[in-house]
């Protein structure tokens, strides 16, 4: 199992101590869909861990791991969960960047937004 599968693996699980230990120590960046940053180990799993644990049933679902070369992985996944009462998906894209030491480095999460308004006129298919 490569590091990303194992991330997703435990992140899937709720499983935050084995999450840690597939991303670096030193100098983890993530950033988010709404532009938003988070720097460093701890302050990334805190917020995973946070935010999901949140989430009422929540579902990860793998659909697609494309590694990129030798430090660069996509992964096309959803993740699924109650909002206002209703089971609600959002489909996503997560590019994992490896550092030397072969752990996870960076972070970027590119998320769909099911029903959402384009920001402009014609700007959704449909």
């Amino acid at each position: 199992m490569t590091v990303v599968e194992e991330y997703l693996r435990c992140l899937g699980a709720h499983d935050w101590d084995g999450l840690a230990r597939t991303v670096t120590d030193d100098g983890l960046h993530r950033d988010g869909p709404f532009c938003d940053v988070v720097e460093g180990k701890h302050a990334y799993v805190s917020f995973l861990e946070k935010i999901v644990d949140s989430l009422q049933n929540y579902v990860l679902k793998v659909d697609r791991i494309s590694p990129a070369g030798d430090r660069l992985v996509f992964v096309e996944l959803s993740e699924t969960f109650d909002v206002d009462g209703v089971s609600t998906q959002y489909p996503e894209c997560i590019t994992f960047e490896l550092g030397g030491d072969g752990l996870i480095r960076a972070v970027s999460v590119f998320m769909k937004w099911p029903g959402a308004q384009a920001p402009v006129e014609g700007g959704r298919a449909g």
